[in-house]
């Protein structure tokens, strides 16, 4: 597993555990957040932004409105 899957891997990890702790979860989004910059730190080509919405890490702009 290269470096970048790896960070993913581990927000991943993080995301799940924001879900079933819910009296750590600000610490486990905080931590997914900063795992998934580790992520775009390695691969230097990703331009897309992203954002916790209902629990859930989804790229900016993607609620519906098509929009990017």
């Amino acid at each position: 597993m290269d470096r970048k899957a790896a960070c993913i891997a581990q927000a991943s990890v993080c995301r799940e555990n924001a879900r079933t702790d819910p009296e750590r979860q600000e610490y486990w989004i905080d931590e997914t957040i900063r795992w998934l910059e580790r992520a775009v730190e390695r691969s230097g080509d990703i331009t897309d932004s992203y954002e916790v919405k209902d629990g859930r890490l989804v790229a900016k702009g993607t609620f519906g409105d098509g929009a990017r």
